[in-house]
């Protein structure tokens, strides 16, 4: 295929090589290449105009483990047509192939559907896209924008987990309060007599027909709990590679706990230590739960500090009626003491344990987690290839089941 400058010094020659030798022919033949030449540029530059790309997808965030889905349009306003028109995406999410050639007749349109599986967490982005066209001889090619790029949020898997087997014997601090609350909550308790003052949407009109008087509903204080998640993406205690890593059985881990306790209305936390320090300050409700799954969905294991350092930095966090949720796959015991002290000190601490050996199929370390549970800390350990959502609601029962 010919480039413009070898189309362009071609027809210099021969207009040369006419002059030269006075030969119609060759003129002829020159003149019909410089026509050509003037209208493939003419062509080419026309080709790319009156172009509208749109693009329309369910929503901006995505789970992993769900597909994507995109309605792609383009439209030529032209009442000419386009001989040939190449769209190309320039979408780095994984997977994502969004690009198309068409031939479009003048006032029509390309409609064309993509889904993408998300198997990697993280933020994306889908574009830019431009459009790729040219002569029918290809001499000229002409670029042009017709999208600029806009973010796709990839959130991490969430498991549908109904209990958690290190709270087996119920949710910390869920127990009934003694305190009555001066404002309508979720535990209605008790019942008495209607005073002067009382909200009449507190009136329990059942008993007062019952007993030929007002009254009224008494709730009790919701318990506030406060749970922290410490989640250890240190690179020096990753093992694995991709989806079958610590890093994302981990931040899966996570996820799903901390959905799990925000939607049985508990107050949670989120500290990580990955490429550099996170934390998510303590709130409850459907808001944090988007917080949660934003922080997770873009956090990297790295070289910030150590989960020993880590402890010893956000312990001041903690106090009595919290518990603590440590998830990590380091087999060390510096960051033991920590932990410990947090017990001392009235916090409930329970620890997620990751196998690291069973990831990269290597000896099995030394399990040194036996030393917190002696010390009284529940312990869930967690092996390559676990089924997930039973090890987290049943803990290592539902591991000797899966394997009978």
């Amino acid at each position: 295929m010919l480039r413009p400058w070898q189309a362009l010094l071609l027809i210099v020659l021969l207009a040369f090589f006419a002059v030269s030798s006075g030969w119609h022919d060759l003129y002829v033949l020159t003149y019909v290449l410089l026509v050509l030449f003037v209208l493939s540029w003419l062509w080419a530059r026309y080709s790319v105009r009156k172009l509208i790309f749109r693009r329309s997808s369910t929503s901006g965030r995505v789970q992993v483990g769900e597909a994507f889905e995109e309605r792609l349009m383009l439209d030529n306003l032209s009442v000419l047509p386009k001989l040939w028109v190449q769209i190309v995406d320039g979408s780095d999410l994984p997977g994502h192939r969004a690009g198309y050639v068409a031939s479009m007749g003048g006032r029509k349109r390309a409609m064309w559907r993509v889904r993408t599986s998300c198997w990697q967490r993280g933020r994306f982005q889908l574009g830019p896209v431009n459009a790729i066209s040219g002569d029918p001889f290809g001499l000229f090619r002409r670029h042009v924008s017709l999208a600029p790029s806009h973010e796709l949020l990839v959130l991490p898997r969430v498991l549908p987990i109904t209990s958690f087997a290190l709270f087996s014997g119920g949710l910390p601090g869920r127990g009934k309060s003694s305190r009555r609350a001066l404002q309508t909550t979720t535990n209605a308790t008790t019942i008495r007599e209607y005073v002067a003052g009382d909200a009449l949407s507190r009136i329990h009109w059942r008993s007062s027909a019952h007993y030929n008087k007002l009254m009224v509903k008494e709730f009790d204080l919701d318990p506030a709990v406060d749970v922290w998640i410490f989640l250890d993406l240190n690179e020096a205690v990753q093992t694995g590679e991709d989806e079958i890593s610590t890093e994302e059985y981990a931040v899966t881990i996570a996820a799903t706990i901390s959905v799990y306790l925000l939607r049985q209305d508990l107050s949670l936390g989120l500290i990580v230590n990955g490429e550099k320090r996170e934390t998510l300050s303590m709130d409850r409700g459907d808001r944090q739960i988007e917080r949660v799954l934003e922080l997770l969905a873009v956090v990297r294991s790295g070289s910030g500090p150590d989960l020993k350092e880590a402890l010893a930095l956000d312990a001041f966090h903690l106090g009595r009626n919290t518990a603590a949720i440590i998830i990590t796959p380091s087999n060390a015991r510096d960051w033991h003491t920590g932990a410990q002290q947090l017990q001392r000190r009235g916090v409930q601490v329970a620890v997620i344990g990751l196998d690291a050996a069973s990831f990269e199929e290597g000896p099995a370390d030394e399990d040194s987690l036996a030393l917190l549970e002696g010390a009284g800390i529940p312990v869930l350990r967690v092996h390559r290839q676990d089924s997930l959502e039973p090890i987290l609601e049943s803990g290592p029962e539902a591991r000797y089941a899966q394997r009978r």
